[in-house]
């Protein structure tokens, strides 16, 4: 082990002697200096962990070495030493950067402790000063990688307060980076999500990030689309501290999408124009206005029609999601007999059962209460579940639909799969309408459960098997829950069947009371 190097500065002989002695017996290596200018010049040219500095000394006094070392005392204790009745000079050299004085004469005892405390204290002020540097160069890095982030951060107390933001967020509010400090975080970035559902907020709340997050902020002259995820933050004793928040501004992809539903609505809109002519020609022909037609060339034309059908019913469907999702969806809430729907819908199928020998079963309760809904596209959505169960359930299967009210979430919501809906959006109370489709079909795979009702989007399975679709039937059923403001989701079993699952409130703001 290296042992502590110690340079006495002293012209007295004799005192240094006493010294180099005791000192050497404690394990210190020591070195003599006999004047102010052979210590600067032995401190110059080496190192030592302590200087024992005499303060009237020949050519430069202590106080001027002390002067001459400036920010080398960072590295080094220096201790004083002085006559009794000089005190006060010590001290005075104590604020220039001695760490202790010890008057002469003294004991060895006196010596040693006063030695061994200088070091450990500069051994201590030493690891403060590393730790303090790397601290200040993390910080320096943080700084560079927070100024050079594109996206907003904001960063918050564990009250909401903003304790934190970067050079992006500053620019995007056009505010100053240390303007915002104390500002509840909805004041700073007014949104149209209500306070306690901002993504700082919810994890405050939850304990539990909260991703993906669409919503739009107002700045002061404009008003900017964000995509938002934030996380907890911790104190290393597991205390919660506040939050962070990466808001990612998604205005160009805005403005992509609807440059989308333009191009889709103006190519649905110059789809249809010929399919009507086709359909058109085709009803001319088949109901024989043209000439007589035999029975094979009315199925062709039948088939045909069908087919036509179909394709307008598609282009129908994609029109509506987009309507949906661009707010231009106008809603007819009416009053209605959701069971008298039902069994509407069951009716169309009753056939198809037949002819593919599946056995439809329908199970609604009769005390089932009116609700205001769209008569229509909620009749649409569960001809599209219908219809979706009977593709992919073989001949001998079962397609079951059951209604019912119930009071009590308990052990429903546990069934939602994960990425169907945000937590804080799941109801955990209320009185609510609950239909099952089931069928006995293929079934879904567990990690396509929370995607299926997006866009364009079908389960694996069922994507390589016969029957292909374009994946917008569950985003439209989707859409038209959104819209009344009630729950769809998938449950299923690989080989087994699945469970569309539609929740209407009974009362539309319990969903709110999430």
């Amino acid at each position: 082990m290296t042992r502590e190097r110690i340079l006495i500065v002293d012209d007295e002989s004799d005192i240094a002697l006493i010294l180099k002695l005791q000192l050497e017996d404690a394990g210190y290596d020591t070195i003599r200096a006999k004047d102010g200018g052979e210590a600067l010049e032995l401190l110059h040219r080496e190192e030592f962990s302590l200087v024992l500095l005499d303060i009237k000394l020949p050519k430069l006094d202590g106080i001027q070495v002390l002067e001459h070392l400036g920010p080398a005392l960072q590295e080094m204790a220096v201790v004083m030493m002085t006559a009794h009745g000089s005190e006060d000079v010590a001290v005075e050299s104590m604020k220039k950067g001695a760490l202790d004085y010890i008057a002469k004469p003294f004991s060895a005892e006196d010596l040693l402790k006063k030695v061994g405390r200088a070091l450990e204290f500069n051994k201590t002020r030493k690891e403060n000063l590393f730790l303090q540097n790397q601290l200040e160069e993390e910080r320096k890095k943080m700084a560079a990688i927070l100024a050079g982030m594109a996206d907003m951060m904001v960063a918050t107390d564990s009250e909401g307060r903003v304790i934190s933001i970067n050079q992006a967020t500053a620019n995007a509010l056009a505010i100053d980076l240390e303007s915002p400090f104390g500002v509840p975080i909805e004041d700073l970035m007014p949104s149209d999500l209500p306070p306690a559902r901002l993504p700082c907020k919810v994890v405050l709340r939850t304990l539990s990030p909260c991703l993906d997050v669409s919503h739009s902020i107002h700045a002061r002259d404009r008003i900017i689309p964000v995509l938002s995820s934030a996380t907890p933050l911790f104190s290393a004793s597991g205390k919660l501290v506040g939050s962070v928040e990466i808001l990612r501004d998604i205005s160009h992809l805005k403005a992509l999408e609807r440059e989308r539903e333009e191009f889709v609505s103006m190519l649905t809109h110059d789809l249809k124009t010929p399919l009507t002519a086709v359909m058109g020609s085709v009803d001319l022909v088949r109901e024989s206005r043209l000439g007589a037609i035999n029975d094979e060339q009315k199925e062709y034309l039948d088939s045909a029609t069908e087919s036509c059908g179909e394709i307008v019913e598609m282009i129908d469907t994609l029109l509506d999601v987009y309507r949906f999702e661009s707010g231009k969806m106008a809603l007819a809430f009416t009053e209605e007999d959701l069971g008298a729907i039902l069994r509407k819908s069951l009716a169309s199928f009753r056939a198809l059962a037949e002819r593919s020998d599946i056995t439809l079963i329908a199970e609604i309760s009769d005390d089932l209460p009116p609700l205001r809904l769209d008569r229509n596209k909620v009749g649409r959505l569960f001809g599209n579940l219908l219809s979706n169960a009977f593709k992919f359930t073989e001949e001998g299967g079962k397609v079951n639909l059951s209604a019912g009210v119930v009071k009590d979430l308990t052990g429903i919501r546990e069934r939602i799969p994960p990425g169907t809906y945000q937590t804080e959006l799941i109801p955990e109370r209320g009185s609510f309408v609950k239909i099952d489709v089931s069928d006995t079909g293929i079934g879904i795979p567990g990690d396509a459960l929370g995607s299926i009702f997006d866009k364009f989007v079908q389960a694996r399975n069922r994507r390589e098997g016969k029957i292909r679709g374009t994946g917008l039937g569950l985003a439209f059923c989707r859409k038209v829950m959104d819209a009344h403001g009630g729950l769809l989701w998938a449950e299923s079993d690989l080989g087994k069947g699945s469970v569309f699952t539609v929740l209407f409130p009974m009362v539309p703001e319990e969903l709110s009371g999430a």
